[in-house]
């Protein structure tokens, strides 16, 4: 890998960098912004960023999912051609389109351009590394490539960097809430540096970690974030979603931001799912807060012998029941569907 352009002087000098981050964090405090220039950070003593990304709908929320594609096509074209199917299926086009990348996959890709482009709202989950790399300034060109790559979409864009980092079995690549907010603050402060504001920042731990207490210890705070996230499912049985959502919609209203259900999701279970969908809908709109939604249209290989079969396609009562929501109103604030 190429060492990063802020840290020329290779392994020696960005540990110096990052040494001399450290510093700035304890002279400037934690909700500092830094950039780094001239192989160095720049310690600004600011204590919040510019808010960056879309901006949440006055009323309403958005209606948005992530497409499976069900011939195991996953090209761009694949993943397009999903979405394409999904919105006839839901009789309009989705408002948030859901899109994955590991840590080393370049992105923005086609399928980011196509539906940032027809104005949706695109958001991506970004996978981890291991926390200590990003620290150091080992991934700093990873970093500046991503951030660039985002800037010169020229649209607002919702970023997850390493969702359900609250997850035990990340432990060994989050390294902790005190590694993880490290790494974030970094990654944050080269996007800012390169100018990509056009990025909004998701925190997205999984809504499971404010019912057993972890998940808020991984929060960067109200200056690093811009949206709240989590990810919740009615597994292994059709769990009402105010005991499922409500732990985190308790903290999320102590913060000034606005909310997005990252990934949601239940199984069929003998046709209840129609009911469970319903109840879903009528629960985010008790909950202005949340602003956007996005449904996880995926059957997922848990472990070995446990799938879990979470799209709606094939179920056509749930399809329909799915399709209803999203010409509710309240789901269609820009109205898209209704247009259609």
């Amino acid at each position: 890998m190429n060492k990063s352009a802020g840290a020329s002087g290779g392994t020696g000098r960005r540990r110096a960098v990052a040494a001399g981050l450290a510093a700035g964090l304890a002279v400037a405090g934690g909700g500092a912004v830094y950039a780094w220039r001239h192989g160095g950070p720049d310690v600004r003593g600011l204590a919040d960023y510019p808010r960056g990304g879309p901006q949440a709908p006055r009323t309403g929320a958005w209606f948005g999912a992530y497409v499976e594609p069900r011939d195991g096509d996953h090209t761009q074209q694949g993943l397009i051609n999903a979405v394409t199917d999904y919105d006839r299926r839901i009789g309009g086009p989705l408002d948030l389109v859901r899109t994955y990348y590991p840590w080393n996959k370049e992105f923005p890709r086609d399928v980011d351009r196509r539906f940032a482009g027809e104005g949706r709202v695109v958001m991506i989950g970004w996978g981890g590394t291991k926390t200590g790399s990003i620290i150091d300034g080992d991934q700093d060109d990873v970093i500046r490539a991503r951030a660039r790559g985002l800037k010169a979409l020229g649209k607002p864009v919702l970023l997850a960097w390493r969702g359900e980092m609250d997850r035990p079995n990340l432990a060994s690549e989050v390294g902790g809430p005190k590694k993880y907010i490290a790494a974030w603050k970094r990654i944050r402060a080269i996007f800012h540096d390169e100018g990509a504001d056009n990025v909004g920042w998701v925190w997205c731990p999984t809504a499971e970690g404010f019912d057993n207490g972890r998940a808020p210890a991984y929060y960067p705070g109200d200056g690093q974030v811009d949206w709240l996230c989590s990810d919740g499912y009615a597994y292994p049985t059709l769990t009402e979603p105010a005991k499922i959502f409500g732990a985190w919609l308790a903290w999320a209203g102590k913060h000034d931001k606005p909310a997005v259900i990252g990934e949601y999701g239940a199984e069929e279970n003998g046709g209840a799912r129609v009911g469970w969908l319903q109840s879903f809908g009528t629960y985010i709109q008790q909950n202005a807060q949340v602003k956007a939604v996005a449904y996880y249209d995926k059957d997922h290989q848990h472990n070995a012998s446990t799938v879990m079969r979470y799209s709606l396609r094939g179920h056509p009562a749930s399809m329909k029941a799915f399709r209803d929501l999203a010409h509710t109103p309240y789901f269609d604030p820009d109205q898209r569907r209704r247009r259609g």
